[in-house]
């Protein structure tokens, strides 16, 4: 048995279909809308890394600051070893 194609909104009302269609694509006054928000919180999204990226370079150098000043006061506080003699 031979089966036809049939259209695949046949079945359905003339008016659901453009219903549809309108709930599928915003109108353009929405879509601008929608875009300026995007736009709006990608560069919220951007600043806080961008503060974040700071506060931990930031950090880090406070940290090696305070490594270094540790371990030059270690140095200066012990003598120097005698260099063992090679077999």
């Amino acid at each position: 048995m031979i089966m036809s194609r049939r259209p695949l909104f046949q079945d359905r009302p003339a008016g659901e279909q453009t219903e549809r269609a309108a709930k599928a694509r915003p109108d353009r006054a929405t879509r601008e809308a929608m875009k300026q928000q995007r736009d709006h919180d990608a560069a919220l999204a951007m600043k806080e890394y961008e503060a974040e990226r700071r506060a931990v370079i930031t950090n880090t150098e406070r940290l090696r600051a305070l490594r270094l000043a540790r371990e030059s006061g270690q140095a200066q506080s012990k003598p120097a070893k005698a260099a063992k003699k090679g077999s």
